[in-house]
């Protein structure tokens, strides 16, 4: 299948896989996938960062495990955890007095990972996203496979970590979907 990539598509994969190794993840993730389409100056890029997909959005929206950063406790959510009978204020005056006033919102950074060597696997989910640019690539009757098929692939994919990330960044994944699509239709 990957001799069907575009040079822009393959420089998706590798990109990826740099991104994993220079952090010390040993999996690509679709993230990471999607970390490379907003790496340069594309069209793809364009696409998506006109939607507030770029690299910096969703660098800070990532760890670096490749995970989306935790998102904080809002209200509702803390007035559900009450009705269950768990008070985050209570576990918050424990962990102070157990670790320091502040010790919650002084967490440590993650520790630092050193680079991964060698080659980096692709995981369960990244591999989903490949088959499906291929799906994607054959539906818009394309004979190969380019970097806006990878980014409907990442985008159909039913990834938590995109999916919570897109909500952190508000789009709407139809409307990116359906831009890409022109974008693919106007360079075929």
């Amino acid at each position: 299948m990957f001799e069907r990539f575009t040079q822009d598509a393959r420089a998706v994969v590798v990109e990826s896989q740099e991104t994993c190794r220079s952090v010390g993840v040993d999996e690509v993730r679709p993230v990471h996938l999607l970390l490379a389409l907003t790496d340069d100056e594309t069209p793809v890029s364009g696409v998506l960062a006109a939607h507030g997909i770029d690299d910096a959005s969703v660098r800070r929206g990532l760890d670096a495990g490749g995970r989306p950063a935790p998102e904080p406790v809002d209200e509702e959510d803390a007035a559900a955890l009450r009705a269950l009978g768990i008070d985050l204020d209570a576990i918050r005056d424990a962990v102070d007095r157990q670790f320091g006033e502040g010790a919650l919102d002084d967490a440590a950074p993650a520790p630092h990972r050193s680079p991964t060597r060698g080659r980096v696997a692709f995981g369960r989910g990244a591999k989903k996203v490949l088959e499906l640019a291929l799906r994607e690539a054959i539906r818009l009757r394309s004979r190969e496979i380019r970097a806006e098929h990878i980014a409907l692939g990442v985008l159909r994919c039913d990834d938590e970590a995109v999916r919570l990330l897109l909500r952190s960044l508000a789009v709407d994944p139809a409307a990116v979907r359906a831009d890409l699509e022109d974008r693919g239709r106007r360079s075929a």
